[in-house]
């Protein structure tokens, strides 16, 4: 079940996003992810949807809490009534950047898809006003008060040459591919365009020449965005698919039109395991409960008995006790344990604590 982007598909989304600069925004809402609510002349309204791991054009609206959360909060403070005047991917990083200004103020909102998603709004001096998650690495922090900063950058896929692509390695070229940022769909589909081995681990000069024009080709590929029978979403025909697919008019109408469907049942899993665990943690504090109960229903039997035992064996345990105040006045605990030594009853005597062990016949 496809959840997230590539950096590949991003680049394609972005193109399409454009339509979107000129905007202004009307309103933002937070039921999970982030909604934002444009309006731009001649479009009318727009919705941008931003859920960890991807954003799109959304044709319908999710039920929105009555309160907003705290970073929903800041966004409209911000953001609310100000132009979206420019929309850019960073490199071939999955981070896409939205710069909105009025003429006296201009904030950015950077939308990070990798790992587990963030939304950074930043001052027009780069300043984090507000993120859905703070986070430290050991080189790069998101926290508030703190200048945004990129992680360290990559090989940008989508600025590669006849030497990024020359391929020498001691691993199958498709995998290679795959770890250099293409993932194993796109890293399939370009040993299929290239007609190369996908599992050869070395290639000929010009083979590595046509294997960047199939990835030329590849970025501007213009053949519609498609969707296929195992859920893969791409911005363009796979020719490393047997099947046709279904074709949309836009890859962010692709995205909507099903990747919506795996985040509300992503979001139904996420439900139902939290209610599992939630099921579990209260069993666990039943049967603990249930574990404490026959405990002391046992500790208050023997106690009963113990008791019990003390009424019959009275008149003789208070002779015990008379007889030991008694020795106490002359003699230690110690000197009164050593006399007592091979006593019927008194079994021992702790100088330590001063506990006295009776033994008494049931």
């Amino acid at each position: 079940m496809k959840t997230e982007i590539t950096a590949l598909e991003l680049s394609y989304l972005t193109r399409e996003l454009q339509t979107l600069v000129g905007s202004r925004v009307d309103k933002i809402y937070q039921p999970t992810g982030i909604y934002i609510q444009l309006h731009k002349t001649g479009l009318g309204k727009i919705l941008l949807r931003i859920e960890k791991g991807a954003l799109w054009l959304s044709q319908t609206k999710a039920e929105m809490p009555e309160t907003p959360a705290g970073l929903c909060q800041n966004l409209r403070k911000h953001l609310e009534g100000k132009k979206l005047v420019s929309l850019e991917q960073i490199g071939g990083e999955r981070i896409i950047k939205l710069t909105f200004s009025t003429q006296t103020d201009t904030f950015y909102l950077y939308v990070e898809l990798f790992s587990n998603g963030n939304i950074v709004l930043a001052d027009k001096d780069g300043v984090i006003k507000a993120a859905q998650e703070e986070r430290a690495w050991k080189d790069r922090a998101i926290k508030r008060g703190l200048t945004y900063s990129f992680p360290p950058p990559r090989t940008n896929i989508l600025a590669l040459t006849h030497e990024n692509l020359h391929l020498h390695t001691p691993e199958p070229i498709e995998k290679h591919l795959a770890k250099l940022g293409f993932g194993k769909t796109y890293a399939t589909e370009l040993c299929t365009r290239a007609n190369i081995n996908p599992c050869a681990e070395k290639i000929t000069d010009k083979e590595n020449k046509t294997l960047l024009t199939a990835y030329e080709k590849m970025l501007d590929d213009k053949s519609g965005a498609h969707v296929y029978a195992d859920g893969e979403i791409t911005p363009f025909a796979l020719a490393s698919y047997a099947e046709k697919g279904k074709k949309y008019d836009t890859f962010s109408l692709a995205i909507d039109s099903n990747l919506a469907h795996s985040y509300a049942l992503a979001k139904k899993e996420k439900n139902k395991d939290k209610y599992l665990a939630e099921k579990e943690r209260i069993q666990k504090s039943i049967d603990l409960q249930k574990k404490a109960l026959k405990k002391a229903q046992e500790d208050a039997v023997e106690l009963q008995h113990c008791g019990e035992l003390i009424y019959q064996h009275y008149q003789e345990l208070k002779d015990i006790l008379a007889e030991l105040n008694k020795a106490k006045a002359k003699y230690s605990l110690q000197e009164i344990k050593a006399k007592l030594k091979g006593h019927p009853k008194i079994k021992d005597v702790n100088p330590k604590t001063g506990e006295i062990v009776v033994e008494i016949n049931d």
